[in-house]
């Protein structure tokens, strides 16, 4: 088999195309990928532990901790405690997080259409089915 069919190639090569797709978009907001992912995570959601943004965003707990801590030095999300459990800190928005949040969810949107608009309504059907298939 040619190097160029295999999966892991293929895929890591689409991911790429497609985290370019919004770079430069993101970069004026100051926010790396994996910050901009977790906050559309948090925008969608919040109140979540980081446990269940780990788990939403299919990131490790360590990794998690780390773009929070960042985003929270940058006033995009704000840790409180559960009302419930003071032990545990839930992910709420910062002040930037709720002042750019239309522009951030709209980026999301307009960038993941064009992506979309690529493929027909059953080619997308079955590429999600293709990528439910590997993830098992």
């Amino acid at each position: 088999m040619p190097f160029e069919d295999c999966i892991c190639f293929r895929l890591g090569k689409a991911a790429k195309k497609v985290t370019r797709a919004y770079r430069e978009e993101i970069a004026a907001y100051g926010l790396t990928h994996s910050q901009f992912f977790l906050m559309v995570a948090v925008m969608e959601e919040e109140g979540l532990l980081p446990s269940e943004l780990a788990d939403k965003t299919s990131q490790d707990r360590p990794t998690i901790t780390g773009v929070l801590d960042r985003l929270e030095k940058d006033h995009w999300i704000e840790r409180r405690a559960d009302p419930k459990d003071r032990r545990s800190l839930r992910i709420y928005l910062g002040s930037s997080g709720s002042k750019f949040k239309t522009q951030i969810l709209s980026l999301f949107e307009e960038t993941n259409q064009k992506l979309l608009e690529r493929f027909s309504k059953e080619e997308w059907e079955q590429m999600q089915s293709f990528l439910v298939r590997l993830e098992e």
